[in-house]
């Protein structure tokens, strides 16, 4: 086989394995506002990448004490990202993204607080079933690991 044929095979693969990174195939399953129930396999990382616009006061944050840090274990802090469509930072539309890798085999629930202008359910029951709007609530996620 000639050098540059050798060349061409041995960086292929590599090559493959990054352009297919960016295309999620690698990266951590994402889950959004809707996806209630959740599945995922032990060892799997998974994010929850939920609507924030801060020009509302939209804000996300896990509810205490958290998922079962048996089952399924939170990865960093919240990220977020708040370009919007406007031009002006923190103007348009955003999202808010917390990722977790689940640890072990069981079921638990993520508890999310969605806050819009200050306000917070905090103290109430209020649990959303439709998409986030313009009320604050509970947003309540079921992760069952395999």
């Amino acid at each position: 086989m000639k050098s540059s044929n050798r060349l061409s095979t041995a960086l292929a693969l590599p090559l493959t394995a990054v352009m297919l990174s960016g295309c999620g195939l690698f990266g951590p399953e994402t889950f959004e506002a809707g996806d209630r129930s959740i599945e995922v396999d032990v060892g799997d990382t998974f994010e929850l990448k939920l609507p924030a616009s801060p020009s509302m006061g939209q804000d996300w944050s896990i509810v205490d004490p958290g998922p079962d840090r048996a089952t399924v274990r939170q990865e960093g802090g919240r990220e977020e990202d708040f370009g919007g469509d406007s031009g002006v930072d923190g103007g348009g539309d955003g999202t808010q993204t917390f990722t977790f890798e689940a640890v072990a085999a069981g079921t638990t629930k993520i508890k999310m607080s969605y806050c819009v202008l200050g306000q917070c359910p905090d103290g109430d029951d209020r649990t959303a079933t439709g998409s986030p709007g313009n009320d604050p609530a509970y947003f309540i996620y079921t992760v069952t690991v395999r």
